[in-house]
């Protein structure tokens, strides 16, 4: 017993002091990665990476980058809308790998969820959702939206899919939120046309945050909005009437486990951060090294690892950040 006690102590001493190496391939201490990462609070963003339209490239050539999203091991999904084309970037071994191409026509890939082990992509060629594994392989049509209601011309913008299974979807053509339950059935249609609270002009991005809320890109409006869980409407961030907006043209958006949200500005060309209270934190854009700097930022993902990835339709780029938190 006394043998194995000291085993077990000699163990744990070897395995705290073992060195890591963190997805930037930068080597780094297991006691430096947990300071690092005790913190809540973004205080800035690094620029780590730049994946440019380079002939080499297994997706060479970006034309239409949209949609992205990280998977729970870091692997990182982009969607060209304009080629029709899915790309996963594996956290493994480094590589791009291009998705299964579905028989839809046309097929126009906006936006991509994490649901499980499935990899959901939302494309509004035909306003579907349609299912592959990790690897990849095309699974099925999860979803026609346009079956939920055949007397509404739905035209799908983003969507986002909650731990249990629901759905919130934007609908551009309706300027509203289709939320969905668990099974996939309409429970409710959040906002209208407008420019109101509770209204939408253009719902560009979309997002469940830890909390359960649902938050919505107004890009139109230069808003925010926040719904509840069960869909009724809190308050919006931003918007006209705000002296102190700190929003042009919000696009993409996504959360971290701690609350905060990340906001793509396609409008002003910056990375827009707020913390869990949606309090503004601060935004970047010229002040990131030169490669660093977005100039239309259509959406973002943010990584298992503290990394943040911007998808930019103007340079046609794939940028790669670390969020540094306080």
């Amino acid at each position: 017993m006394v043998f194995r006690s000291l085993f077990l102590l000699l163990l744990a001493v070897l395995t705290g002091c073992a060195g890591s190496v963190d997805y930037a391939g930068n080597s780094t201490s297991r006691n430096s990665s947990a300071v690092a990462s005790s913190g809540s609070t973004p205080v800035a963003l690094e620029f780590v990476q730049a994946y440019e339209n380079e002939a080499a490239a297994v997706y060479f050539p970006l034309e239409g980058l949209a949609g992205c999203e990280y998977t729970s091991d870091g692997s990182l999904i982009i969607c060209d809308e304009k080629r029709g084309k899915v790309f996963g970037l594996d956290s493994g071994n480094g590589r791009w790998y291009e998705f299964d191409r579905p028989m839809v026509r046309p097929y126009r890939p906006v936006d991509a969820a994490v649901d499980g082990f499935k990899i959901l992509i939302l494309e509004n060629g035909s306003d579907s959702i349609q299912r592959f594994d990790l690897s990849g392989a095309h699974q099925d049509q999860l979803l026609n939206m346009r079956r939920i209601d055949p007397s509404v011309m739905t035209r799908v913008g983003a969507f986002a899919v909650d731990r249990d299974g629901s759905m919130v979807v934007t609908d551009v053509s309706e300027q509203q939120v289709l939320q969905l339950d668990s099974f996939l059935n309409l429970k409710s249609r959040l906002g209208e046309p407008g420019v109101q609270d509770d209204q939408f002009t253009n719902p560009n991005g979309i997002d469940f945050l830890p909390d359960g809320r649902i938050i919505v890109a107004d890009t139109g409006n230069s808003r925010l909005c926040i719904y509840s869980r069960t869909g009724f409407f809190e308050s919006i961030v931003g918007g006209t009437y705000d002296a102190n907006n700190p929003f042009l043209a919000p696009g993409g958006i996504d959360s971290d486990r701690h609350g905060n949200v990340f906001v793509a500005d396609l409008g002003s060309g910056s990375i827009t951060t707020l913390d869990r209270n949606f309090r503004f934190l601060f935004a970047s854009g010229s002040d990131l090294p030169v490669r660093g700097i977005p100039e239309m930022p259509v959406d973002l993902a943010v990584g298992p690892s503290g990394q943040l990835a911007v998808m930019d339709r103007s340079r046609q780029a794939i940028l790669i950040y670390r969020i540094i938190y306080e």
